[in-house]
C-alpha cells in the first residue's frame, strides 16, 4: 500500500472554499450515515417499477470524511436500466440517466432491497477494515462504498465467462502515514494520502489491497 495518490488542493484552501450548504454532516465511518442514506433510496426509489442492482455510497470529496451522496442503479420492467443521485445535505434527486453499457433482464435480476441493507454491519466492517491499514498510519475515511448484483453488459466480450445475480459488496478506505500527510514545493501543499480496496466476502470476512 506504498503507492501515494496526491490530493492537489491545500487542505486549508479546500476548507476555505465549500460552502457549508454543501457539507452533509455526516461522517464516512458511522452507521448513522448510511442508515440516512438508505432512507433516501427507500424514499425515493420505487420498488414496484424499478429492481435495483446497484448502490454507491461517496465521500465528497477525497480526506472529507463528508458522506455526500448515494447513487443508484437500477432496471424498470422494460429492461431499460437508470441512474439516479440522491444527496444527504438535501439538494434535489438528479434526473434518472440512462445506464447505455448495462443489459440487466427486469424478470432475471433479483433486485436489491434497500430495507435488507444493515448500517449497523457496514460500519462495523469499515471498523475491522481501520485494524488491517499498516502500522504507522492512520485511517482517514471512506471513499466509497458499494452494494452490487452482477448484471449483464452490452457488450457480449464482457459478459464470457461471468455469472450473473450474484451481490457483492467492497470499499475504498483512505488513509495517511502518520508524519508524512503533506508535501510542499514552491508554496504550494498538497494531502498525500493511500486508498485500499476491501472486499467482503460471502462469509463476512475482509481482504484487503491497494489500489
Amino acid at each position: 500500500m506504498r503507492k501515494p495518490l496526491i490530493c492537489a488542493v491545500a487542505p486549508l484552501l479546500a476548507a476555505a472554499t465549500v460552502s457549508c450548504s454543501m457539507i452533509s454532516g455526516y461522517s464516512t465511518d458511522e452507521a448513522a450515515s448510511y442508515a440516512r442514506a438508505v432512507e433516501l433510496v427507500k424514499t425515493n426509489v420505487d420498488t414496484d417499477k424499478f429492481k435495483i442492482y446497484s448502490i454507491d455510497f461517496f465521500e465528497r470529496e477525497a480526506l472529507s470524511d463528508d458522506l455526500f451522496l448515494v447513487s443508484v442503479k437500477m432496471v424498470n420492467r422494460d429492461d431499460r436500466a437508470f441512474s439516479q443521485t440522491y444527496y444527504l445535505n438535501g439538494l434535489e434527486p438528479t434526473d434518472l440517466d440512462d445506464v447505455s453499457f448495462d443489459a440487466p433482464k427486469y424478470e432475471t435480476t433479483a433486485g436489491i432491497d434497500p430495507g435488507t441493507i444493515d448500517p449497523e454491519e457496514i460500519a462495523a466492517q469499515i471498523a475491522r477494515a481501520k485494524t488491517m491499514l499498516p502500522e504507522g498510519h492512520t485511517f482517514k475515511s471512506v471513499g466509497n462504498y458499494t452494494i452490487e448484483e452482477a448484471v449483464p453488459s452490452d457488450n457480449d466480450y464482457l459478459n464470457r465467462g461471468k455469472e450473473f445475480g450474484g451481490r457483492t459488496a467492497s470499499f475504498v478506505v483512505r488513509f495517511t502515514e502518520d508524519g508524512k500527510e503533506t508535501e510542499s514545493s514552491a508554496g504550494k501543499t498538497s494531502y498525500i494520502y493511500y486508498e485500499a480496496q476491501v472486499t467482503v466476502g460471502e462469509d463476512g470476512q475482509l481482504s484487503i489491497e491497494a489500489k
